[in-house]
């Protein structure tokens, strides 16, 4: 720490610090336009000039380092007078225009000039007379309103890693736009538009609905990955007009991906449901409250009189709160008496807590959000974490801008891979054999303490497994160089401090238990903790509905249970296993893999109830549905992959008759003449709090290895010949954000996508129509020609309901990547 005064106020700060870091965390304020802490110091508008004691020239304090002893000033005359000429210049081109400019009330510039008073503007030059650029789908350019900070050039480029928007032209007539003038594509993630001094870079979607003096700005969790972060929204009139990031709130720090930016409009989608409904003579007809509930509890009552209890079974959400799902676990156990519930995470983050406890014997493990800072290797194995969970993609990137060394194996290009130190192009669904490869390397070059490794248990098991898994052997599995695979074992395991990483969920078949449990041995192997293994849950509740007991084999607060229930797999895979089905947030039959045999199951269901906040594809088979508020709509909690619970509020009025989930479950067990005993959120919420291991990492850890073999389960051949990956794109998360107006102005559609050398293979053309099949099932679906693909690999997201890509995907029973091969041929 080094100790300066600044304004007479001595103050202290860490050594490396700039002049204008030190008095804003000491609460001293000088005036900026080009500065933000996720950014390197530039120096560009000249605003934060400062005087130093000693000094002859002024200095700008966002670039000139705070010294030890130094005495700065930051608000004398000559600086005023100075920013005011500053200030002059700056408005030589900025187009008076704050009546018609939506930044008006919370623009930087505006502020400055009320601040420092009208410039005397001696400089005559006309106004630049620029078209705004609205080819955009999403973000607006506005170069007249321009001051050239460079902000939006530099936070694109530096810390998202994408670099879209640069300074075009030298001079006066330079201006902020994407190369050669092109169309802006980029990840719209709207970083840009935050942090913006001006009007000059605009949300189309909000332009004109509202000026910021009358918004009532609330902060509430995003809907959507798990990362958790922290929106700002802006209300008008019970309506959600905009959300941002803002600085210092929440675990992002301000910042947002595109999703958390735009993709609050799907509450306001046009197959929301305002009413309950029943089916009569094979069509949904609108009905009260009262009558839905009381059809429900008579249908129940008389399968569980038919029947049993156990005929019954419940599916959860990972989009509901931890009060909802608390409830409905509640209402199956306590209620029906059926222990047969679970969700989406079956496919995912159930699975990587059954790795966990077997690996580290720990029942619950979240992710650390900046567990990539610091680190000296990061290795990704077949995940692109920029995508579903962008805000840790993006401390990923900057741990690599740090000096950490990034090693992606994946079998696409991706911003991951075009940052990476080291790019290792594998093949889909071989991550297992990679790193089993990788620890073969570590054991043959001793690259670890075998005196200590070898007291683990399974030790001895794993180094008889991994005497197959040569560099040659693996080379011919993965794709990847012999090489490739010893310099990258040897870059992991020589480094101080190392993390792997990778994601595992419904809406991916790349990796998979087994995946996990491998990773697992690696980090093991190397000496190292749970810490330097990060896996992080899918969406907003994952991990909340987890750890509420929406789970066959565990109760809330991970409690064992005395007789385990059905599982997703026997629920909706297994023929005649249940009677009645409680659905409460998913949508199965879009999202589920192999559709076709999960809308057989439905179809074959005698009661099916489901409890959404939109008409999905599940909710029209359903015999019962009913509606539910959104997110927000209600008030409760969400935890994310970090297995932190926040808070998530209640912001506009619910739509139509829908009720909160949990109330619905309340009312539901009144009139089947039940109490669930909890009357209200607070009810829930002191349940909720009592629940003895929820904490998260307060265990132990005791280290096993668990070794894990490479199969091979569903490989292209002459018929299929094309390896299918399904995996996220950026624009959307699940099939909810497709409900999005604004999202689906980027990506409305499934779009399959193989290689040049694919497509004249097989004699399809972009944006043409496709017949994709595979053993399940077929898809009609629209081709794109891509660079980022390899050969004999075709990329397609799940995230649209139209599409029903799962009628293509499998279930995987054995802890392998549920892989699968397609055909492809050219639709008429």
């Amino acid at each position: 720490m080094i100790e300066l005064t600044i304004n007479g106020k001595r103050i202290t700060t860490e050594k490396g610090s700039t002049i204008l870091q030190a008095a804003l965390a000491n609460g001293i304020k000088i005036p900026n336009l080009c500065y933000d802490k996720r950014l390197t110091p530039y120096g560009s508008c000249r605003m934060c000039i400062v005087e130093v004691e000693g000094q002859r020239r002024l200095f700008a304090a966002c670039s000139s380092p705070a010294e030890n002893g130094m005495v700065v000033n930051t608000d004398t005359p000559k600086l005023r007078k100075l920013r005011q000429t500053v200030l002059e210049f700056l408005l030589v081109h900025h187009p008076l225009d704050c009546p018609v400019c939506d930044k008006a009330g919370e623009c930087a510039l505006q502020d400055l000039a009320y601040e420092y008073g009208k410039p005397e503007a001696r400089f005559r030059r006309p106004r630049k007379e620029v078209t705004s650029d609205v080819r955009s789908p999403l973000i607006e350019l506005s170069s007249n309103r321009c001051i050239l900070c460079g902000k939006c050039v530099r936070i694109c480029e530096e810390h998202q890693g994408r670099g879209a928007l640069g300074l075009i032209g030298r001079g006066f007539p330079t201006v902020v736009q994407p190369a050669f003038g092109e169309i802006l594509e980029c990840d719209f993630c709207g970083q840009c538009i935050d942090i913006c001094p001006t009007g000059a870079i605009l949300s189309k979607p909000y332009k004109f609905k509202g000026r910021a003096w009358f918004l009532d700005e609330k902060d509430t969790i995003c809907p959507f990955c798990g990362c958790g972060c922290t929106l700002t929204l802006g209300i008008r009139e019970g309506e959600i007009m905009r959300s941002r990031g803002r600085e210092s709130a929440g675990i992002n720090d301000g910042n947002l991906c595109g999703r958390g930016r735009f993709g609050f409009d799907y509450i306001y989608s046009e197959n929301r449901l305002k009413t309950p409904m029943i089916r009569i003579e094979d069509e949904l007809m609108p009905v009260p409250w009262d009558e839905a509930l009381n059809h429900i509890a008579k249908n129940i009552r008389s399968i569980i009189d038919a029947h049993g209890p156990d005929s019954i079974g419940a599916l959860g959400s990972p989009r509901c709160t931890n009060e909802d799902n608390y409830m409905l676990q509640k209402f199956m156990r306590d209620i029906i008496g059926s222990g047969n519930i679970d969700s989406s995470a079956a496919f995912g983050h159930a699975r990587v807590q059954k790795a966990w406890e077997a690996a580290f014997g720990l029942k619950s493990r979240g992710i650390d959000i900046r567990s990539p800072i610091g680190r000296d290797v990061i290795l990704i194995v077949e995940s692109d974490l920029s995508v579903t969970h962008p805000i840790f993609g993006i401390n990923i990137l900057q741990a690599k801008r740090e000096g950490a060394q990034l090693i992606v194996a994946d079998s696409r290009d991706t911003k991951l891979t075009r940052h990476s130190t080291q790019r290792l192009m594998i093949k889909h669904g071989t991550g297992i054999a990679f790193i089993n490869g990788i620890m073969k390397a570590v054991i043959d070059r001793g690259l670890f303490d075998r005196e200590k490794v070898s007291k683990i248990p399974g030790f001895e098991s794993l180094e008889a497994l991994l005497e197959d898994y040569t560099p040659e052997k693996v080379s011919g599995i993965t794709g990847i160089s012999e090489q490739e695979i010893i310099t990258a074992a040897e870059t992991f395991a020589r480094a101080e401090s190392r993390m792997l990483s990778l994601s595992l969920g419904i809406s991916e078949n790349t990796n998979s238990l087994n995946t996990v449990l491998a990773a697992a041995d690696l980090i093991i192997l190397l000496g190292d903790g749970p810490d330097a293994l990060q896996v992080p849950a899918e969406y907003s509740n994952t991990f909340g509905a987890y750890q509420m007991g929406v789970s066959p084999d565990t109760g809330p607060g991970y409690a064992p249970v005395e007789k385990p229930g059905k599982g997703v797999q026997e629920m909706l895979y297994d023929p005649g296993s249940l009677n009645a089905l409680y659905i409460m947030g998913e949508d199965p039959v879009i999202t589920f893999p192999d559709s076709a045999k999960v809308v057989s199951r439905l179809k074959a269901l005698d009661f099916l109830i489901v409890q959404d906040i939109a008409l999905t594809d599940t909710a029209k088979l359903a015999h019962v549905v009913l509606p539910a508020s959104s997110w927000g709509e209600k008030d409760g909690t969400l935890t994310n992959a970090g297995g932190i619970m926040q808070k998530a509020y209640k912001v506009v009025d619910p739509t139509g008759q829908s009720l909160p989930d949990w109330q619905i479950l309340r009312n539901l067990a009144l009139s089947m003449g039940n109490d669930l005993k909890v009357k209200n959120l607070a009810g829930i919420s002191e349940e909720i709090n009592s629940l003895p291991g929820l904490k998260v990492g307060e265990e132990a850890p005791r280290p096993a290895f668990n070794p894990v073999a490479y199969s091979a389960d569903e490989e292209p051949d002459a018929e299929y010949p094309l390896r299918l990956v399904v995996r996220d794109i950026l624009q959307h998360s699940g099939s909810m954000s497709a409900r999005s107006n604004s999202l689906d102005l980027v990506v409305s559609e499934a779009l399959l996508e193989i290689s040049e050398e694919d497509g004249r293979k097989y004699g399809i053309s972009d944006n043409s129509y496709v017949k994709a099949t595979s053993r399940r099932g077929t898809v009609y679906i629209k081709a794109r020609i891509s660079d980022d693909v390899p050969a004999g690999t075709a990329f397609v997201p799940a995230h649209f309901p139209h599409a029903k890509i799962n009628n293509l995907t499998r279930l995987s029973l054995n802890g392998a990547a549920p892989s699968v091969a397609v055909k492809i041929e050219g639709a008429l």
